[in-house]
């Protein structure tokens, strides 16, 4: 088994063009700098990060994060450098392996998954202590949590991974009305609304908090609904609770519906009237939360 693999992603300025970048500094000189400081903070964690696996002599494969397509089980050690995004990403090609995250620009980048920051010394002698006692002795330096993923099925048929985060289903259109039944504990709603948000415990602090839930931390998945048309319906379901054994199904009835999993990088494009099932998976991820 090979030692670690670093899933990293490239800065915002790294992925604009030198005339974007200038077109940046005329149009919003402030917001300009402080990429530019977000950038030159994410460098240093990466170099820092880098220098570190050198002088503990362990050999380390590193993966563009997204360019990264392979599975990544034969790796005993994940650590994703970024944020939350690059977290989550690196958990879609993880069955097994241990996942840590490093924040690598906390100023700048949301980091609810990154345990770590390799900012100053002190991060930097701490993070090498703790990594040199994963690979040469048998005692864990670090909590080890198992975080609640979600599987989804559209006809029957599974996604490529598994969800740790959030779950939209929508019209492909933000303005749109979202059209569907959803079906829950042996009853159907006939609904149309702005969409469903569809959450992990870890994710609920996110757009399920911002949609009108609350955080929560039971070993459950839940939804809410966004914005319920009102109409003569006397049960009007809002929201619940997904818990062992359960399962939440949608039948898409627009011409135009989509999954958005784990953010806006990746979806799914739903047919008129494909069935869309959703409950917990079976492998939990096993990261230092």
């Amino acid at each position: 088994m090979k030692h670690a693999a670093v899933i990293y992603k490239n800065s915002a300025l790294e992925n604009y063009s030198a005339k974007q970048i200038r077109r940046h500094r005329e149009m919003n000189p402030f917001l300009s700098a402080q990429m530019v400081k977000a950038h030159d903070e994410h460098n240093s964690s990466l170099e820092n990060l880098n220098r570190i696996l050198e002088g503990l002599n362990l050999k380390a494969d590193f993966f563009e994060r997204d360019r990264l397509r392979q599975n990544l089980d034969n790796y005993r050690l994940v650590i994703s450098l970024g944020g939350d995004g690059t977290f989550i990403h690196a958990s879609h090609f993880i069955k097994d392996t241990l996942l840590l995250g490093i924040n690598s620009a906390p100023e700048h980048s949301v980091g609810h998954y990154c345990r770590f920051a390799l900012q100053n010394k002190k991060n930097v002698a701490s993070f090498t202590l703790g990594l040199e006692k994963i690979f040469t002795t048998k005692k864990w330096p670090w909590k080890v949590s198992s975080l609640l993923r979600m599987r989804v099925e559209v006809q029957g048929n599974e996604v490529a991974y598994p969800i740790l985060n959030d779950i939209l289903f929508c019209e492909k259109e933000a303005g749109a009305t979202t059209r569907y039944t959803l079906r829950f504990k042996g009853r159907d709603h006939y609904q149309k609304s702005s969409g469903i948000w569809i959450s992990t415990p870890t994710g609920s602090t996110a757009a399920y908090s911002s949609a009108g839930g609350t955080a929560f931390r039971q070993k459950e998945i839940r939804f809410i609904v966004r914005e319920l048309y009102s109409d003569a319906s006397r049960l009007k379901l809002r929201s619940g609770r997904i818990k062992k054994n359960d399962r939440l199904e949608i039948v898409n009835t627009m011409m135009h519906g989509v999954l958005y999993l784990d953010g806006a990088h990746q979806k799914i494009q739903l047919n008129l009237g494909e069935h869309i099932r959703i409950d917990a998976h079976p492998n939990f991820l096993r990261a230092v939360y």
